[in-house]
């Protein structure tokens, strides 16, 4: 028996000291699918600096020809054949010039084989305790079908049949131990109570088709994806982390999952399943079990992946208030396969690449073995750089560019200067704001009015990319980066009671997710400076009008404006006795685009008119209903201009906001249109008196 087992690790010595052939597909491989939504703004170089992190921490060699990823859930002497799987499709991927690592995927497959089911090529026993040499008995099905998928693209990569060969022998393993006659996935070789539709591995059942030619796979394709569609919620599209076999209704399953019954852990990676066997084979059942995700996800998360929650109830309730890349990626990669789906992908990149990895297993900071390495695959897929290797018809080779996503422009129009005269939206004292830490970027620059003349009147706007929050260390100074338009109700900043107030109502633009906050002395007196209760708009491709109110529920609180999680959330009239104005800003903590527009702004009472505060203060479009007598008109060819007294000014703009005329007038009455603007076209007309402004749009 001891020479036996000398021999064996002799032969996997020899296994691991193989001469590399030269990846063929060698990373990054930026192939665009043939269907589906490849992210095309990746920076390869980040990607290999997550998986040049994550290979540090969590690849750990053995000594003995063999080599684990360390999977902590109980200690970092613990693994488990998922890890060694997705270690497996890791290696294969990310390998190229700057790293070839068939050695370190040769390891993780000795290791496989070592704690194997059957001996060689069939399945691992799922869980194991390199301390003790302890292994539970018992395969989990989602390992082999990624272990069987690594070894058919490692035949590829590095040109060696044997790898081929051993992925058919685990193929058939698989069919025979975890896998049921009529196509069903056990949970593993060893039971079968419930079912996990986040096993459900259809790119790969494709896959063991096409290596096979195995007709039971075209079954165990069908079967599934009845199955994962009967366990979506019917609302939301969520699946839970188990199903029951029978009625296909939530169950506790095997998992250990403190929250409940919800699309946890587990669950989260089977959007991700989907969007792998649609960018590989199309399969449009795949695309429709994402289909029924897509149009909740886009309304929860405000379209932006940073706010997709670590967790959910099935009808959409979030149950756990953070940012991790295992529920990002997998339930973000719904919108892999979505027909419309705007600029979701280019967010979920930035959440993705901006979220940390651990640099050791204990470290306090960054993320653990299952959203590290899950990071690594998500990101593999988006991109285009984890094609596949086994039949590349169809797939266009690309080069990724930072400039194929959103960019911060100048907002059309004609920046005007920061002075008591300027205003837009109905006030004065707008100016733009934004970190100078280096990342940050914004138009226009911070310090400027942010008010713009188009050809239909002036309007409040700004262009910004804001850079990730940082990994919080409570021993570190920490700099939170911030970009954003804000405007005071008075010149000196000073607070105005407005507690008359109802709601506020803008008209407004957004890409991206922009918030709109109080600026309130009761907030600044906790020490939460930024953490004001506030709206978060949704994105929209043109002007929306939002009205948001301003009540107080049972306990005092706001009803729809929000406190973030960190800050004291203060009551609401405590807050509304003493405001100073409102800021709109950039609110992504993984960074990313972000955009606005705003023409109106309105501050009313329960009678739908301004709050008594800021009576008087008031501009466009409020001055009607401030001075009612003064009014301006176009009547055919001419411009009425009534309650006007002599002090007044008209300022006329062309369509690129330069002043074409510019008159005193002398008293109420009319003038003609001729004599206004010098030709035909749009004008706009800026009626000005005193603090008095109305603003006319003309047509000759």
């Amino acid at each position: 028996m001891k020479l036996r087992h000398l021999a064996a690790i002799a032969g996997i010595a020899v296994l691991a000291g193989v001469a590399n052939a030269a990846p063929a597909f060698p990373f990054p491989q930026n192939q665009a699918y043939p269907q589906g939504n490849t992210a095309k703004f990746a920076v390869p170089s980040a990607i290999k600096a997550h998986f040049d992190t994550w290979k540090g921490c969590w690849y750990k060699d053995m000594g003995d020809g063999t080599a684990r990823i360390i999977s902590p859930n109980d200690s970092t002497e613990m693994s488990v054949s998922e890890g060694i799987a997705y270690g497996m499709l890791i290696m294969v991927y990310m390998s190229g010039s700057q790293g070839d690592y068939q050695s370190e995927f040769n390891k993780l497959w000795a290791f496989w084989k070592k704690y194997s089911m059957g001996g060689g090529a069939s399945g691992m026993k799922w869980h194991i305790n390199t301390n003790n040499g302890k292994a539970d008995d018992g395969s989990a099905t989602d390992a082999e079908f990624d272990a069987a998928v690594a070894l058919v693209m490692a035949s590829k990569q590095w040109g060696d049949a044997s790898y081929l060969s051993d992925a058919k022998s685990l193929i058939s393993w698989i069919k025979s131990n975890d896998m049921t006659s009529d196509g069903s996935v056990k949970p593993g070789s060893n039971w079968n109570n419930y079912f996990n539709p986040s096993y459900a591995a259809i790119g790969a059942f494709h896959l063991f088709k096409e290596v096979t030619n195995d007709t039971f796979w075209d079954t165990a394709i069908k079967k599934t994806l009845s199955d994962v569609s009967q366990c979506q919620d019917s609302k939301t599209g969520l699946v839970p982390d188990w199903c029951d076999w029978n009625s296909h209704k939530a169950v506790q399953g095997n998992a250990a999952i403190t929250n409940g019954i919800g699309f946890f852990d587990d669950a989260s990676r089977t959007p991700w399943r989907m969007a792998w066997a649609y960018y590989w084979y199309g399969d449009t059942g795949a695309k429709a079990v994402n289909d029924k995700i897509v149009p909740w996800l886009k309304e929860t998360s405000y379209e932006h992946a940073t706010y997709i929650s670590a967790g959910y109830k099935l009808d959409g309730t979030p149950v756990r208030d953070f940012v991790t890349s295992s529920f990002v990626g997998g339930l973000g990669l719904a919108m892999a396969s979505a027909s419309e789906p705007g600029h979701y992908m280019e967010t979920l990149y930035e959440t993705l690449i901006n979220t940390e990895g651990r640099t050791k297993p204990d470290s306090p900071k960054g993320e653990k073995y299952y959203p590290a390495t899950l990071n690594i695959l998500y990101l593999l897929l988006m991109t285009g750089n984890m094609p596949n290797f086994y039949n590349m018809t169809g797939y266009t080779a690309f080069t990724p560019s930072e400039n194929n996503r959103r960019q911060v422009t100048a907002p059309v129009g004609t920046l005007l200067p920061n002075d008591p005269s300027t205003f837009a939206a109905g006030f004065w004292k707008w100016g733009a704001y934004s970190d100078k830490f280096g990342v940050t970027k914004m138009q226009p620059d911070s310090g400027q009015s942010a008010i713009y003349q188009t050809a239909t009147g002036t309007r409040v706007a700004a262009s910004m990319y804001i850079a990730p929050e940082p990994t919080y260390d409570a021993s570190a100074d920490l700099k939170y980066p911030f970009a954003g338009v804000a405007v005071s109700f008075k010149a000196d900043e000073s607070n105005l009671d407005i507690s008359d107030a109802a709601s506020i109502k803008v008209r407004i633009h957004t890409q991206g997710v922009i918030r709109m906050a109080l600026l309130n002395e009761a907030t600044l007196e906790t020490g939460d400076e930024g953490g004001e209760p506030g709206y978060l708009f949704h994105p929209s491709d043109d002007f929306q009008d939002v009205t948001v109110s301003l009540a107080a529920d049972q306990y005092g609180d706001f009803t729809e404006l929000v406190t973030p999680s960190w800050a004291f959330a203060c009551s609401r009239d405590d807050v509304l006795k003493a405001v100073r104005g409102i800021k709109f800003e950039a609110k992504m903590s993984k960074g990313g685009y972000g955009s606005f527009e705003i023409t109106s702004l309105q501050i009313l009472n329960s009678a739908g008119n301004t709050v008594a505060a800021l009576q008087g203060l008031v501009s466009v479009p409020e001055a009607k209903k401030i001075s009612a007598h003064r009014d301006v008109r176009q009547v055919g060819n001419m411009i009425e201009f009534q309650g006007f007294g002599s002090g007044a000014t008209i300022s006329v703009f062309d369509m690129s906001g330069k002043i074409v005329r510019k008159i005193n007038l002398t008293k109420s009455g009319s003038l003609p249109v001729d004599q206004l603007v010098p030709g035909a076209g749009v004008y706009a007309m800026k009626v000005t008196e005193g603090r008095k402004t109305q603003i006319l749009r003309i047509r000759k």
